[in-house]
């Protein structure tokens, strides 16, 4: 199968671009995969998927930026283009008329009020269920998002690793349960909110990630007498071995489609506590779940996770995590839209 990918973004790494990295390359182990994109992800892709370079930091209006996609895909004739998320639909949205004898499909990766660009898919998929809202059923396919198995450390690994954050930040209390969060530090993921929750628990809180709102959440920090409980890791590499020391992971976001960091949480075995976000309502018990904006609501939710010992509530969801949160299952389910499209 020939398949085009378009990645829209210019820069930065979220979920919306891991997920493209690890499906297209996926998808090239057993077809022909071209993915265009911005030239500072060529690095991400393996030596058999396509790369076509092309600027997307101009506007999604930008004439010349859509004649030059629509000539890449009428050169490279595919059989299916892939447009991940809401910048890359639009535009091939605009230049569908030019493009015959493809088969058409969308990703939604996050909460959108207006899906009408979506549509120009034969099939749209979404990230969870809840983002099929607005979507004609007989369009809308639900493929979560998955991710690479990472190895378990060992109990030494693990200690050590804990050891190097607690020599580094001799401030935090060794004896305390490890609250962690990972992510970028911006307006959506509430991480203010987090902060606020954690203020009245013995436990303390590693914020793993960097980004704008840094300064203001260590001033909140400092302002609330918290400097002994909370530490700010910065933005990590070892971030999903960071995760294996945590006694529990929290997500505050005000918004996601379906977090990858709920996704490599429950494959390390890991307890959680979140807002009521997409996608982490549809797999959550309920006692570990908070109302958005809700900081009592969150920190009852963390209590209980902490004090969830035994993790019964998980050991079903942590099984399941393994199974259908991985790359290969998203893949395989991705695979399988294609297909149906093609066969019509």
């Amino acid at each position: 199968m020939k398949i085009v990918q378009v990645l829209a973004t210019s820069g930065g790494v979220g979920g919306l671009e891991q997920h493209t990295f690890n499906l297209v390359n996926e998808l090239s182990l057993s077809n022909e995969v071209h993915i265009i994109a911005h030239p500072c992800y060529a690095d991400k892709f393996n030596p058999q998927v396509i790369f076509h370079a092309v600027d997307f930091a101009r506007s999604r209006w930008n004439i010349m930026l859509l004649w030059q996609l629509a000539q890449l895909i009428k050169t490279i004739q595919p059989q299916i283009v892939h447009a991940q998320a809401g910048k890359a639909s639009e535009l091939i949205a605009r230049i569908r008329p030019f493009l015959a004898d493809v088969k058409i499909v969308t990703t939604v990766h996050g909460t959108k009020k207006n899906k009408s660009a979506y549509l120009v898919g034969d099939a749209v998929i979404a990230v969870s269920k809840a983002l099929t809202q607005g979507i004609p059923v007989n369009k809308a396919k639900v493929v979560y998002n998955g991710v690479y198995p990472q190895p378990i450390l060992s109990f030494d690994k693990k200690l050590n690793l804990k050891k190097s954050i607690e020599t580094q930040f001799p401030n935090l209390d060794s004896n305390k349960k490890i609250v962690m969060c990972i992510g970028r530090l911006e307006p959506v993921k509430n991480i203010a909110l987090l902060i606020q929750a954690m203020q009245k628990i013995d436990a303390n809180l590693w914020i793993v990630g960097d980004g704008s709102l840094r300064q203001s959440l260590e001033a909140q920090v400092s302002q609330q007498q918290m400097q002994d409980r909370v530490t700010f890791l910065g933005f990590r590499t070892d971030a999903r071995d960071l995760l294996q020391v945590a006694d529990v992971v929290v997500l505050s976001s005000d918004r996601e489609g379906f977090p990858l960091a709920m996704v490599e949480a429950l494959q390390a075995d890991k307890v959680m506590a979140s807002t009521k976000v997409n996608g982490v309502i549809e797999w959550l018990p309920k006692k570990y779940l908070a109302d958005i904006g809700d900081a009592q609501g969150l920190k009852a939710a963390i209590e209980n996770a902490l004090n969830q010992t035994s993790q019964l509530d998980f050991q079903p969801l942590f099984s399941r995590a393994k199974a259908e949160l991985t790359v290969e299952a998203m893949t395989q389910q991705t695979l399988q839209v294609y297909q149906q499209l093609l066969s019509v």
